[in-house]
């Protein structure tokens, strides 16, 4: 598909439990339909994802195989080995620190995506509404990005959580 547009949509969760699973999910369906996702953690939760993931699937997160589902990590601005981490330092510190690094990534994907021929930028972003509204700001300032973005929250999730092929 050279220099042909395709979909390609950013799913950023919350980084703490309950929180980035079911969005894992809605990224596989999504993926499902054809649709290449970048599904971005903090550094402390890709770690942990990374090293659950056995070998075959960890090499096609990181773009060696067919998935459609790449892992991307930004720092969330606290330390990735530290326990018992309290979330209003947590909340504090991803807003004051993932913005900037959000956008850094989507730029990234975006020159990359002209680099290599491929036209793979991206075209929309989910974001947990538990992060605020951040990642939409960040998504609405992008010029290549336009306005597709959607906040997300797991009750909303689980009363349409069925996808139809």
């Amino acid at each position: 598909m050279a220099g042909q547009a395709q979909a390609h949509v950013l799913i950023i969760p919350f980084p703490s439990q309950g929180h980035v699973a079911p969005l894992m999910k809605l990224a596989h369906r999504i993926s499902d339909h054809g649709i290449k996702v970048t599904f971005v953690n903090s550094d402390f939760i890709n770690e942990k994802v990374v090293a659950a993931l056995p070998d075959e699937v960890e090499a096609e997160a990181e773009g060696e195989g067919r998935s459609r589902v790449r892992l991307a990590s930004i720092p969330d601005g606290l330390d990735v080995g530290e326990e018992g981490r309290d979330i209003a330092q947590l909340t504090e510190s991803i807003e004051r620190v993932m913005p900037g690094h959000l956008k850094d990534l989507i730029e990234k994907v975006n020159i990359n995506s002209n680099d290599d021929g491929e036209n793979e930028k991206i075209t929309c972003v989910i974001a947990d509404i538990s992060l605020g509204r951040w990642p939409i700001e960040v998504a609405e300032n992008m010029e290549s990005m336009g306005s597709r973005f959607l906040l997300w929250d797991k009750e909303s999730w689980l009363g349409h959580s069925t996808f139809r092929s």
